[in-house]
């Protein structure tokens, strides 16, 4: 069923990497909010920086929650950046960005160009720089990868910045079997 219903993949990057969509998704819960609840809020230009700044692991979810919330809890009809829960250490998203940036390593990847994921059975095992530094194999850099992400398929792709169909076939390819736990 999963193949049938994944002919086109798309791939949306998080919110923290969109930033220039934040003002329009505040905008659109802002009025949604307001039509809601015949208020008439709005945000100030200082918070609307803040909510720039932020990390938004939670995604737009996250975005129409903290507006939500500050829109529930706001005493005026502006929202300025200290009606904010992240200026009152309030906000999960402060809490959060501590436990999820450092699963990130900050290794320079081998672009997705040049890694060659033509699929199963194709033989090219050319020598490039793994991200140790230590020049080897292309499966050298995919078995150090699974490790990385203790060996889940679709993180370890994100790492290398491949597609998981992408991943599959170079794992394929080079004959490295997934380990389960």
């Amino acid at each position: 069923l999963y193949y049938r219903i994944n002919v086109v993949s798309i791939f949306l990057p998080p919110l923290r990497e969109r930033r220039e969509d934040i003002p329009l998704l505040v905008s659109y819960f802002l009025e949604k909010f307001n039509a809601e609840n015949q208020r008439n809020l709005s945000f100030s230009t200082d918070a609307m920086k803040i909510m720039l700044e932020c990390y938004w692991p939670g995604n737009v979810r996250e975005l129409e929650n903290c507006v939500e919330r500050t829109m529930t809890m706001a005493r005026g009809l502006v929202i300025r950046e200290i009606d904010l829960p992240c200026q009152q250490d309030k906000c999960f998203s402060v809490a959060l960005r501590s436990h999820v940036q450092p699963v990130r390593p900050v290794i320079p990847i081998v672009p997705r160009h040049e890694v060659d994921v033509s699929g199963p059975g194709s033989g090219d095992h050319s020598e490039t720089e793994t991200p140790s530094g230590e020049f080897g194999t292309e499966r050298d850099r995919l078995i150090w990868a699974m490790e990385q992400c203790g060996w889940v398929q679709a993180k370890a792709a994100r790492l290398l910045k491949l597609t998981s169909r992408q991943m599959g076939y170079a794992l394929q390819k080079h004959k490295i079997e997934i380990k389960r736990f």
